[in-house]
């Protein structure tokens, strides 16, 4: 597999072919960020990652708005990606899932069977991101970098943990089950469990990966218009 593989493009957002261009502020709340307008206009930016997006949002840095929504949308603007030095990150969690049925046709995974591709899919008390024929599969968005090494999670989250767990019962039952992490930034060259912040999870992706998950992750190369390359990496457990 070449180390990029082009893509047809995931613009970020759909309001506005063109993304607004700010400056971050603050963070207020868990989901807001207050961003200045290149025309001085300060304004409300859903964030939609709860995570604590360390080492992407830092003062001054520049990001992409999509907006403005009218009412009765509380915050005007959604923020979907930041600039850190000289990469783009994204911000907007779902992006990750947006793009994945991309990446699957592109071949970046071939160890997943070819089949019926569903979203959102229930099985027994749980609801899975994808189910590709008959394997269950996790999208996780990751953030966190650092000296080329991706991390996930940036906030400790049970929910990440209870999927492991799950997928790890699938597997032990004979059904194809994976987790695919899916760097939003073009700077990680392998991926693994953030284990200084949330150790649970990497005992739970561990254990799931010794009960046959397969774990898998690549790196979008993000640029204003959405994704236009990716290429895998390894994942260091």
């Amino acid at each position: 597999m070449p180390d990029r593989v082009p893509i047809p493009v995931v613009p970020l957002a759909g309001v506005k072919k063109r993304l607004i261009r700010g400056k971050f502020l603050h963070r207020p709340t868990r989901f807001a960020a207050v961003v200045a307008l290149p025309s001085g206009e300060e304004v409300w930016a859903h964030l939609s990652n709860p995570g604590r997006l360390t080492g992407v949002l830092s003062p001054g840095c520049e990001v992409l708005l999509d907006g403005p929504f009218p009412p009765p949308r509380q915050m005007t603007h959604s923020m979907l990606a930041a600039k850190t030095g000289r990469v783009w990150v994204g911000t907007h969690t779902i992006y990750a899932n947006r793009i994945f049925p991309t990446l699957l046709a592109a071949g970046l995974f071939p160890e997943f069977e070819r089949g019926p591709l569903a979203a959102e899919v229930p099985h027994g008390r749980s609801r899975f991101d994808f189910r590709i024929g008959d394997r269950f599969v996790e999208v996780k968005s990751v953030t966190l970098a650092a000296d080329g090494r991706g991390a996930f999670p940036d906030a400790v989250s049970e929910r990440a943990s209870k999927h492991a767990g799950e997928l790890a019962k699938l597997a032990r039952k004979g059904t194809p089950a994976s987790i695919a992490f899916v760097a939003q930034r073009a700077d990680v060259e392998s991926i693994g469990p953030a284990d200084d912040i949330d150790p649970e999870f990497g005992r739970a992706l561990r254990r799931a990966a010794r009960a046959g998950v397969t774990v898998v992750a690549c790196v979008l190369e993000l640029t204003p218009d959405g994704a236009r390359t990716a290429r895998r990496v390894p994942v260091l457990l």
